[in-house]
């Protein structure tokens, strides 16, 4: 049940904050309902580096040993729920900072503490109550969905597997629907049960439950294992899978191969077949990469599915040689998969433009030269 009503404007001044979570717990009285109950995301994991005819391998791509750090489920009483982003705020409007990560779309940064919009809150919010448990889900990224699938889904996975009930599930408004629809349906979700976020809206439960974030504990395999056995089994197994993919990005609105033509023909004379992930069911996709042998994709969010590859699957990524982020690389040795990478060439845009938008080409010699490191050799 959800009752609402108008509340007056509040003064700043009277917001306060807690950095993490131990903060806020070592501030509650004890024999109260507030409490956080650990979640254990493994032990160590290794990443190798890649693959690769670079001579400079960029720092976030250089082998080490990652011992994820502990997770939690967070049981906050009369707690709240600020925002489209879904900042959790105390019974007191105290913002939890390290459950409430905010991103600067102008700046193409996450925010620091001081700059958070909880803690300058002005505006007049419309309250709603939401009686019983509810989940919050949210994340500052979500519509993203690299993002949906690796810091939110699986923070549905620790209240599935720690059995936490729940009445309503909070999570923040998706232009995406389609893919959020299917894949919280894998997770035994209704769509019945979600409650999104709004900008003007302020959400206060009789107890908020919140796991962790993902990102805190740098993704551990855990994160994939539990993608893998909530998804794999719900894939669609009817449709034909080539075995050699190159993800296109044609049809995405930023990052894209210049020359993405002449990759395909070169990359079709070894087999591989073009695909637009937005023509494919998210079940669709986890049939495609679990039946690949190899792919060859620009770096970009559908490289998420490589949590739905078998071991040893050939994966040959391409970044923009300014713009290098470690996601799909952690994937792959998560899965223990075969992985290089290559650097595409400017496409002259300015400099001071956000790398991770620009287009960029690829130089067909140093493919070519990348797919016989690899092992790719021409179908018989």
């Amino acid at each position: 049940m959800c009752s609402n009503a108008k509340s007056t404007d509040e003064s700043p001044k009277k917001f306060g904050f807690y950095r993490d979570i131990m903060d806020w717990i070592a501030s509650v009285a004890p024999g109260g309902e507030e409490r956080i109950v650990p979640f254990d995301f493994g032990g160590a994991a290794e990443f190798k580096i890649p693959k690769t005819l670079e001579t400079e391998i960029h720092r976030y791509l250089m082998p080490y040993t990652l011992h994820p750090q502990g997770g939690y489920v967070a049981y906050i009483s009369n707690g709240r729920v600020w925002g489209t982003s879904g900042a959790i705020l105390t019974s007191d409007g105290k913002l939890i900072f390290e459950l409430s990560p905010e991103y600067d779309g102008r700046q193409n940064r996450m925010m620091t503490l001081e700059e958070h919009p909880a803690l300058h809150r002005r505006k007049a919010q419309e309250h709603h109550r939401l009686h019983g448990t509810a989940a919050v889900l949210t994340f500052c990224g979500s519509h993203n969905y690299f993002h949906w699938l690796y810091d939110v889904l699986p923070r549905l996975g620790m209240l599935r597997m720690l059995n936490v009930p729940f009445e309503s599930l909070i999570m923040n408004p998706n232009p995406h629907g389609s893919f959020v629809k299917e894949t919280l349906s894998m997770f035994g979700v209704s769509e019945s049960t979600v409650i999104r976020t709004r900008d003007d809206w302020e959400f206060k439960a009789d107890r908020l439950v919140v796991p962790s974030l993902m990102m805190n504990s740098h993704y551990p395999p855990w994160t994939t294992a539990i993608l893998r056995t909530f998804m794999l089994p719900k894939r669609d197994t009817t449709i034909h899978s080539p075995v050699r993919i190159f993800i296109s990005r044609s049809k995405a609105s930023a990052r894209r191969i210049a020359n993405e033509d002449k990759v395909i023909r070169h990359l079709e004379t070894y087999g591989f077949i073009p695909v637009c992930l937005e023509d494919w069911t998210v079940a669709q996709q986890v049939q495609l990469f679990a039946s690949a042998q190899a792919i060859v994709s620009p770096h970009g969010a559908g490289l998420a599915n490589l949590a739905f590859c078998s071991k040893g699957t050939l994966v040959i990524e391409i970044f923009h040689i300014r713009h290098i982020v470690p996601t799909y690389w952690m994937i792959s040795n998560h899965n223990k998969l075969d992985y290089s990478m290559i650097y595409g060439q400017e496409d002259g845009t300015r400099q001071d433009r956000f790398s991770g938008l620009e287009d960029f080409s690829v130089d067909l010699a140093r493919l070519e030269q990348t797919l016989c490191l690899a092992g790719v050799t021409h179908p018989k």
